[in-house]
C-alpha cells in the first residue's frame, strides 16, 4: 500500500471507498478534517498493516532526526535544497551513500566469516547481485516502503534503486549512532539467523577491538633488568670477599636529548636568492618576468634586469654579467615582497 500523502488525508483525487479499502476503516466525506493529527482508527489499522516479518530481527534503533532523513522521501524537499549542517547527518543522500558502502562492508565479513570458505571470487559476485535481492526481501520484510512519505507519482518505491537507497540510508543512520559492529551483528542476523544466534558470543570476540592493556612493570633487580628479576647466581665455589659488597642501584638512563634546532629558512645575505625567490613565488602562484637590458660598449657593458611580480616591478638589479644582475633584482623582490627582513 502506498501512504503518499501526510497527516492521515486523502490524497487530492482519492473517494472516500478508495480510503475504506485502504486503511479498513470508513470515514465519512463530511466530517471536518483534522490538521496534522491522523484518526485513531486509520492508525491502529496502519499499525496492524506494517506488521513486520517476525522472522526478521529486529532493526536497530535511530533517532527521530535520523527518521526523517529516512522515511522521508527527497521529493518532499524543494529542489536544491541546502544541507542542514546543524545536523550529524546533511541529507538523506549521504547518509545513503555512507551505508551503501558500510552494507557492502558487513557483508563482505559475514560470507568471509561463513564455513566452508567462500572464494574471493564468490565473495564478490554475491556482493554485487544476491546482496540487491535481499535488501528487496529485507524491505518488504520490515514493511519500510510503507512508512515512506513522499509525493504521490513523482517515484516508485518498489523500483530496485529506490529500495536500496531505502535501506543503505537506514544503515548510515546506525553506522553514526552505533558503529559498524551494530551494523555486522544486524546484518549477520539477517542473512542467517540461527547462525547468528548460535555464534554471537564467538563473533565478538573475533571481530571485537583488543583491549589495550599497559604490561605490568615489575620494579628492577640485580643488574637493573626491567620487566622481571635476574635468574640466581651459582653459588660461590672461592673464598668469600673480606668486605661485603654494597647493594647495586638501578638508575634509569637519561632521556634522549632533543634534536638540534632546525636552521633558519631565511638565506643569509651572501647567499642565492634567485631560487628561493622562485620557489616561493610558485608555491604562492605568483607571475614572475625578468626583463633585461643591456647597455654601453660590448666589452665593459652592464645589464639591468627587472623583477616583475603579477605585472608591478619588485627589484632591479644590475651588474657585469645577466646572472648578477637577475639574483640582485630578486634579492630586492624578496625582501619587497616581505618574505624576509633586511639585512
Amino acid at each position: 500500500m502506498t501512504l503518499g500523502p501526510l497527516n492521515g488525508h486523502n490524497a487530492p483525487g482519492t473517494s472516500a471507498a478508495a480510503a475504506q479499502s485502504d486503511s479498513g476503516t470508513c470515514t465519512s466525506p463530511s466530517a471536518p478534517a483534522k490538521s496534522h493529527s491522523p484518526s485513531p482508527n486509520l492508525k491502529r489499522s496502519r499499525s496492524a498493516s506494517l506488521a513486520m516479518d517476525p522472522d526478521l530481527p529486529p532493526a536497530p534503533k535511530i533517532d527521530g532526526e535520523a527518521m526523517l532523513e529516512v522515511f522521508v522521501h527527497k521529493s518532499m524537499k524543494f529542489p536544491g535544497a541546502p544541507l542542514n549542517n546543524d545536523s550529524p547527518y546533511g541529507d538523506s543522500d549521504r547518509l545513503a551513500a555512507l551505508g551503501h558502502k558500510i552494507l557492502e562492508a558487513a557483508y563482505t565479513d559475514v560470507l568471509f566469516s561463513q564455513r566452508p570458505m567462500l572464494k574471493a571470487e564468490d565473495m564478490k559476485q554475491q556482493v554485487e547481485t544476491k546482496l540487491q535481492e535481499l535488501v528487496q526481501a529485507w524491505v518488504e520484510g520490515y514493511r519500510w516502503r510503507e512508512k515512506v512519505r513522499y509525493v504521490p507519482g513523482s517515484v516508485d518505491l518498489k523500483d530496485p534503486e529506490e529500495t536500496r537507497r531505502l535501506f543503505d540510508s537506514y544503515v548510515g543512520a546506525v553506522f553514526i549512532g552505533e558503529g559498524f559492529q551494530s551494523i555486522r551483528r544486524w546484518v549477520g542476523a539477517l542473512v542467517d539467523p540461527k547462525a547468528q544466534s548460535t555464534s554471537m558470543q564467538a563473533q565478538q570476540g573475533l571481530h571485537s577491538e583488543p583491549e589495550l592493556k599497559r604490561p605490568k612493570v615489575e620494579p628492577a633487580a640485580y643488574g637493573g633488568l626491567r620487566g622481571g628479576y635476574m635468574p640466581s647466581a651459582p653459588p660461590f665455589q672461592g673464598q668469600p670477599p673480606m668486605y661485603p659488597q654494597p647493594p647495586q642501584t638501578y638508575f634509569p638512563p637519561a632521556p634522549p636529548l632533543p634534536p638540534p634546532p632546525l636552521p633558519p629558512s631565511t638565506p643569509q645575505p651572501h647567499s642565492a636568492f634567485l631560487p628561493l625567490f622562485n620557489q616561493t613565488a610558485q608555491q604562492r602562484r605568483l607571475e614572475v618576468t625578468y626583463p633585461a637590458q643591456f647597455t654601453g660598449p660590448p666589452h665593459a657593458g652592464r645589464w639591468t634586469v627587472q623583477c616583475v611580480v603579477n605585472g608591478i616591478e619588485r627589484g632591479v638589479g644590475s651588474g657585469t654579467s645577466k646572472q648578477l644582475a637577475k639574483e640582485e633584482a630578486a634579492r630586492q623582490a624578496y625582501h619587497a615582497m616581505g618574505w624576509a627582513p633586511y639585512s
